[in-house]
């Protein structure tokens, strides 16, 4: 085994940094015993991403950890346009994920809510928030949510705007989440929601091209379990993409109205961009890949588009709860009977 090591590190300086963190990906995944494996598969939510909290630093000041917002936003251009955190002057705003605190800080520094609330289902990722707020002399009420019962101990009617990004692809129970935060939302209120885009690079092009067909890594799976393991590493127990017509249709099936604002690229898709000729002429890639990365156009900044949007991993959508069903014309109010 150590020769074996020896050999794939030797192998990994050789090649470009894209390369080396697929091979790396595949090779945590391969020489974990089944032993191991089994353990970490039947792992919740809550304990896989207590174990794998998002990036993030320990931060000495306010200005560092405002630093880190503004270079983790950089990763994935035209996010913050879509995903604004400019725009909740006097409202009470709830992050459902919130994480480490990345968009409680935003919504902080860059608007002046009236009650900043975040949930997350892992208690260090609340611990780190907390310590992150402290930093900016943010007041916040951080609670823990319990995964199984997608219960949020809010009021009814008392949020203005909600905000969850990168979440809501990794829920259990997703129907029950957003019953939940419809339940919470004033009339009137706003939902902004970023989840992963099947219309993207990442999938067509990092996910069935590099990794299933170039690296020959998870070539015997189905796509969306390949992307499952391309996305927050390879034990992630839930990682969806979504087509943008069939997000907005779970959506108005769940009492919302809304649009796809659009997508947001990842630093890595444009990376792999260079690769796209490459896998065009594969015939090893299946015919809806090949046409997807024939029909991209670019916009003035070079990101690659697709049916008008930005062909990017970060999918951003805004809603409001739909308005209450009429009652046929009848009302209890000034009845004769």
């Amino acid at each position: 085994m150590k020769r074996i090591i020896f050999l794939v590190i030797k192998h990994l300086f050789r090649l470009d940094p894209n390369r080396m963190r697929v091979i790396c990906d595949w090779f945590i995944d391969q020489v974990r015993s089944e032993k191991d494996a089994e353990p970490a598969r039947k792992k919740s939510s809550a304990q896989y991403w207590s174990e794998h909290l998002v990036p993030h630093e320990d931060w000495s000041d306010a200005s560092e950890s405002l630093n880190y917002f503004s270079w983790r936003n950089l990763q994935y251009p035209g996010y913050i346009e879509l995903m604004p955190v400019c725009d909740a002057d006097n409202l009470t705003v709830m992050d459902y994920g919130c994480g480490p605190g990345n968009d409680l800080v935003g919504f902080h520094e860059f608007s002046n809510p009236i009650h900043l609330i975040g949930l997350d289902v892992s208690n260090k990722a609340l611990a780190v928030a907390h310590r992150r707020a402290l930093l900016h002399g943010l007041d916040v009420s951080l609670i823990r949510l319990e995964e199984e019962l997608n219960q949020i101990p809010i009021a009814s009617n008392s949020v203005d705007l909600v905000h969850s990004s990168g979440v809501l692809h990794h829920v259990k129970n997703l129907p029950a989440v957003l019953g939940e935060i419809k339940r919470v939302m004033k009339c009137g209120a706003r939902l902004q929601i970023m989840v992963y885009n099947y219309q993207s690079i990442w999938l067509h092009l990092y996910t069935a091209y590099v990794h299933q067909i170039e690296m020959g890594l998870y070539k015997d799976i189905p796509l969306l379990e390949a992307f499952r393991r391309t996305t927050d590493g390879p034990e992630c127990p839930i990682s969806k993409c979504y087509r943008p017509t069939e997000f907005l249709e779970l959506m108005v099936s769940m009492g919302f109205e809304g649009r796809f604002k659009g997508a947001a690229v990842s630093l890595l898709e444009l990376e792999l961009m260079s690769k796209r000729f490459q896998a065009i002429k594969s015939r090893q890639l299946a015919k809806e890949h090949r046409e997807f990365l024939s029909s991209l156009t670019f916009n003035e900044k070079g990101y690659p588009m697709i049916e008008g949007h930005v062909a990017g991993i970060a999918g951003c959508y805004e809603f409001r709860k739909a308005p209450p069903e009429p009652s046929n014309g009848k009302t209890l109010l000034g009845s004769d009977s």
